[in-house]
């Protein structure tokens, strides 16, 4: 189970993303679902605008008018791997602007990772807390923003690279790398500009020399308005972790408190 822990690098960013990414409540289905397949025709090196268009794309995808008013989001599910019976549960806690905190409770102990929009830290059983400088937040932060996404801020590159197949369905591939760390590759559904899969171009291997090549979300389900990741896989190099939500709940009262570094930093 330490290997679980030490191997569980909760994608904080790509939740809070899909929390806060820009919306475009104006446009129709049928719109955006031929100007999501529009971006994916470009050539690789696409103009910034482009980047910027399947961002709010995306934005729109999990549910335009109505993702705008999600301020709070509390997430709670059971976790499963692949190569053991052991089984545990997750809760998520997502706060505007940028503040995340997964929880993890498996038969070994409780391991907490959180990002407070600037900083993010790690807790373990056996590990303590530690604090651990800037996490994945800078893509949240791209993807956020009234007035057009920021990812110029944020990433060193992004292109919309072209097309690739998932289960049969075709995709639209962007290309980015955040400053000062790996490239990443991220998978849009092409008819409905939801977030399918995000691929470590260069994985880094973590302790037990376990890497986490990949996150697949595999199903969506529609709270209040909102699309939200019903089931999703973190592959890695040697097994593969399902999480399966069974609660989700918006706005709900969330303290500041609950994302503090205990270390004070």
């Amino acid at each position: 189970m330490k290997r679980i822990a030490a191997t569980v690098l909760i994608l904080l960013s790509l939740a809070a993303a899909a929390a806060s990414a820009q919306t475009l409540a104006s446009k129709t289905t049928r719109a955006r679902e031929k100007s999501v397949a529009d971006a994916g025709s470009k050539p690789v090196g696409a103009a910034a605008d482009e980047v910027e268009r399947l961002l709010e794309l995306w934005g729109l995808a999990q549910g335009g008018a109505a993702h705008d008013g999600i301020r709070t989001r509390v997430v709670r599910g059971h976790i499963t791997m692949s190569d053991s019976s052991l089984t545990g549960t997750f809760e998520k806690y997502t706060k505007d602007p940028r503040k995340v905190m997964m929880v993890v409770n498996s038969p070994r102990g409780q391991i907490i990772e959180v990002t407070d929009g600037e900083r993010r830290w790690m807790q373990t059983p056996w590990g303590g807390s530690m604090s651990a400088g800037e996490g994945e937040e800078a893509l949240t932060r791209a993807a956020s923003g009234k007035g057009g996404t920021k990812w110029k801020e944020y990433f060193s590159a992004a292109a919309v690279k072209g097309r690739e197949s998932l289960d049969g369905e075709k995709m639209i591939v962007l290309a980015v790398t955040p400053h000062g760390r790996p490239p990443m590759l991220w998978h849009f559904d092409a008819k409905t500009g939801l977030l399918r899969k995000v691929a470590y171009v260069n994985p880094v291997a973590g302790n037990g020399g376990e890497r986490l090549l990949g996150v697949y979300y595999d199903s969506y389900a529609t709270v209040d308005g909102v699309k939200v990741a019903a089931l999703f896989r973190q592959v890695y190099t040697s097994f593969t972790l399902t999480f399966m939500v069974t609660e989700v709940k918006h706005n709900v009262t969330i303290s500041d408190a609950l994302f503090r570094d205990p270390n004070g930093k």
